[in-house]
């Protein structure tokens, strides 16, 4: 989170410079974005699925032996018309599974699974985000906008113990609103400075927060790769299911713009 809130203050905040000494092509200027993406997230989660009152938290990496790092693969597009006006989509879908044997014992969605039982566990999550930005300031030295997304993540997990005959399975697809901020700085040719922010307090249901920033280097004007940091928590409860997501790590992008 340090690293996120020192490059965004240096995008958000970033003082006045002379550009006319730099020799810069106008990488602002496309319709269309792609974005191939390389994630490696640290995980760190706790999950609380309750049935007839039965239901205790889970540890995903200590108590299921979900690998806490792991790599993912993101895609992302944009279009963008008008000069300001931006249409942002990604999908990101996440995977774990493991085969452990319990230190202690634990409740999933009704069912005990005792310590010493042998569990097979998987989670799944896709994560489509979709959602318009508006930029206040757009020039081809950066830009500040304003993003309103939906973020639509179908959730589900699966605990089986075969020794014990059980496999329980628990899904739900959950739509959530997000608004936030996003901006790029350029302070020399062809390196750009990029943060975004965007989430949700939603009350007694918890809250979503959706941060980044990253080092973007563009060669050409159609061709830009970047590496940066993502943050991303979900600390979610609705009819006593509980999830404490956490994902933090590295990240590094192709970008094609025509």
């Amino acid at each position: 989170m340090k690293v996120i809130a020192i490059l965004a203050a240096v995008v958000f905040l970033c003082p006045a410079v002379s550009w006319a000494e730099y020799d810069l092509f106008n990488a602002e200027d496309y319709n269309f974005e792609l974005e191939g993406r390389y994630w490696k997230p640290k995980l760190d989660s706790t999950v609380k699925i309750v049935e007839n009152d039965i239901g205790t938290d889970v540890k995903l990496v200590d108590d299921l032996g979900f690998d806490e790092k792991k790599d993912f693969g993101e895609a992302r597009g944009q279009v963008k018309f008008f000069g300001k006006h931006k249409f942002n989509f990604s999908y990101l879908p996440l995977k774990w599974d493991a085969d452990t044997t319990l230190t202690r014992t634990i409740e999933f969605n009704g069912q005990t699974y005792t310590a010493g039982t042998r569990v097979q566990s998987k989670l799944e999550m896709k994560m489509f985000k979709g959602g318009y930005e508006y930029d206040l300031i757009a020039s081809k030295h950066g830009f500040l906008g304003l993003t309103l997304d939906v973020l639509l993540t179908d959730f589900c997990m699966e605990m089986k113990a075969p020794s014990m005959a059980l496999d329980e399975k628990y899904d739900a697809t959950v739509p959530i609103p997000m608004i936030g901020l996003s901006g790029r700085v350029i302070p020399i040719k062809w390196v750009s400075l990029t943060g975004k922010i965007s989430g949700l307090p939603m009350g007694g249901y918890g809250y979503i927060l959706d941060a980044e920033a990253s080092l973007d280097i563009n060669p050409v004007k159609y061709v830009g790769i970047s590496v940066g940091y993502r943050f991303l928590k979900m600390d979610l409860e609705y009819d006593d299911n509980k999830a404490d997501f956490k994902l933090d790590g590295p990240f590094a992008a192709l970008k094609v713009r025509f």
